[in-house]
């Protein structure tokens, strides 16, 4: 059975959650020692991030039968995509905040959390440092632990569908708040799309730097309106909304068309019978 099969994809999502809490506890004692508080600094955050993915990823590496190559999908594709998914993103991002909106009105953010929100994008952050945090790191990372390993490898135990939705479920439920619950899932669900249809990692990654690089510079240029506070999200004015719909729909149209034309399909095992996923008990 390969790896990773539902099982094993929530335990890596969770290891990396677990290494996280375990360097920072490491970090508060010679934080203690210095009589500063290392924990609260956004370098070491951002760097202790990125140490939990590259192990788990290594991790996951030696379990699958796949090569380094087959894992980071970075493959070429056609440059025509690239519109597409700009389109596509911007689409989704102006959609996708008619659900925040609807999240934040419903729970409203705690203090801390706004802080930390505040701490990514706020005008005190420099701003290449903001950069890298939002839509550089994340997009690389991410996508090639949720696309590159999780997504590929509940393709091979369930249905298409089913491995969709549970890789875009589960890199929502990674982010452990329900502010980012509605973007992630449907960008997750998207991105999936994406990789199966070209066979390749850079369509995620990109329109993920897409996504986070608008929603940077919205929120730092305060573009549609005040953002002091988070929990006060500014409403669009409806036609906004209804482009933002439009677009969603024209730019995923258009990649549809491009990929079948110019792209080159992830290669699957044949879609899973029903009963064939409770196989995929494999160990963790």
């Amino acid at each position: 059975m390969a790896y990773p099969n539902l099982k094993q994809s929530v335990w890596l999502v969770a290891l990396i959650w677990l290494i996280s809490m375990g360097l920072f506890v490491l970090l508060a004692f010679p934080g203690t020692l210095l009589n500063y508080d290392l924990l609260s600094n956004s370098y070491l955050q951002t760097l202790v991030t990125l140490i939990s993915f590259v192990l788990v990823i290594a991790y996951a590496q030696r379990r699958i039968d796949r090569s380094w190559s087959e894992i980071l999908l970075f493959r070429t594709v056609a440059w025509k995509l690239y519109p597409s998914i700009a389109v596509s993103t911007v689409g989704l991002s102006i959609t996708i905040s008619i659900l925040e909106r609807g999240v934040n009105y419903l729970i409203p953010m705690p203090e801390w959390i706004l802080e930390i929100f505040r701490d990514l994008v706020w005008k005190e952050t420099p701003y290449a440092f903001a950069f890298y945090n939002l839509a550089v790191q994340p997009p690389l990372i991410e996508e090639v632990l949720f696309r590159g390993v999780i997504l590929i490898g509940l393709l091979a135990n369930q249905r298409r569908s089913l491995a969709v939705f549970w890789s875009a479920l589960l890199f929502a439920l990674f982010h452990l708040n329900p502010w980012q619950f509605p973007a992630a899932f449907v960008l997750g669900f998207v991105f999936a799309f994406w990789v199966i249809q070209t066979g390749s990692l850079l369509p995620a990654i990109a329109g993920h730097a897409i996504n986070n690089f608008l929603a940077l510079t919205v929120a730092r240029y305060e573009i549609f309106g005040p953002m002091d506070d988070f929990n006060n999200l500014v409403s669009l004015p409806w036609w906004l909304d209804v482009c933002g719909i439009v677009l969603v729909a024209s730019g995923l149209w258009w990649f549809s068309r491009i990929a079948k034309r110019e792209g080159a399909p992830l290669e699957l095992p044949a879609d899973a019978e029903p009963g064939e996923t409770a196989a995929a008990e494999n160990h963790v």
